[in-house]
């Protein structure tokens, strides 16, 4: 019996803590601002400019993830019947089930999966395969990092999927 498909979505409760971060930035890039044309002082004038800078960075930036965070509500994985999909790619296409050799939810909150390898494949597509997996730890890898999900039931309905995936590729047809 096939598992239920995973949604995996953004954590929201993250928000929380975001939001009231990227505001103290917001107020310490208006208080170098501040600072930066007050001093008639060239070094200070830099270093609170250079401040001012650094401080609006962090704060556009956390503020566009939390914007994000709460604008985006669909998931951003999928792990269903057809394959692992991640839908936060520019274009999500399913790694179908019956594409893996292994595939595993490693230490580092990342689905590592190694695919099927073709003996008519250049030695030179060897070789970048190899570093890519050697670099990455697999041919394809969905980060769940920021994402809600429990890894022990992730972990269990990866490896289902896969072994009913495997069983059906290899009875006769």
């Amino acid at each position: 019996m096939q598992p239920h498909p995973i949604l995996l979505y953004r954590r929201r409760w993250t928000l929380f803590f975001q939001v009231p971060f990227a505001v103290l930035m917001a107020v310490l890039t208006a208080y170098a601002i501040f600072m930066a044309l007050v001093f008639d002082d060239r070094l200070f004038t830099v270093l609170f400019s250079f401040a001012a800078f650094c401080t609006f960075c962090l704060a556009w930036t956390l503020g566009r993830g939390a914007l994000e965070a709460h604008k985006n509500r669909e998931p951003a994985v999928v792990i269903d019947e057809t394959g692992i999909t991640d839908l936060r790619d520019e274009d999500p296409q399913p790694v179908p089930w019956e594409a893996m050799e292994r595939v595993r939810l490693d230490s580092e909150d990342r689905i590592v999966v190694r695919l099927h390898t073709s003996d008519k494949v250049s030695a030179l597509r060897v070789i970048s395969q190899a570093l890519q997996r050697w670099q990455q730890g697999g041919d394809v890898v969905v980060s769940l990092a920021g994402l809600a999900h429990n890894p022990h039931i992730l972990q269990r309905t990866l490896s289902t999927f896969h072994k009913a995936a495997a069983a059906s590729a290899q009875t006769p047809r």
